[in-house]
């Protein structure tokens, strides 16, 4: 799982997306351990949170992103990262002004195969 994670980012950088995966934040592990405590179920397993983002800038106020998710069943297997796909354009403060939305809830084969549709992005 986590190879073609690496797989993916490699891919991407050659797209000119520059990507940042997301620490599982400390507020996560606490809150699942108070639940546990709470619901007496220590049979209960951690499933963290893990993201990636990937940002490739367009122009100055415009990128295309990418956001991943890694899902998981109600058995607590994971499922794999599933991906959106999107442009946005940022004119004035932290609300995009515009979003063209690509793709969601995307496979990393749909991604790919969306995000190479885009040739001019290639260095």
């Amino acid at each position: 799982m986590m190879q073609s994670q690496a797989k993916l980012i490699c891919t991407l950088k050659e797209y000119g997306f520059f990507c940042m995966k997301g620490a599982i934040p400390a507020i996560q592990a606490e809150r699942f351990l108070m639940a546990q405590k709470m619901l007496q179920r220590t049979d209960l397993v951690f499933q963290p949170l893990r993201e990636l983002c990937c940002e490739r800038p367009l122009s100055q106020h415009t990128s295309l992103y990418i956001e991943g998710y890694e899902r998981f069943s109600s058995t607590g297997q994971s499922l794999g990262y599933f991906y959106d796909f999107y442009k946005a354009t940022y004119l004035f403060g932290s609300q995009p002004a515009r979003v063209k939305v690509y793709g969601t809830h995307l496979s990393q084969k749909k991604l790919l195969s969306i995000v190479k549709g885009f040739s001019f992005l290639i260095h």
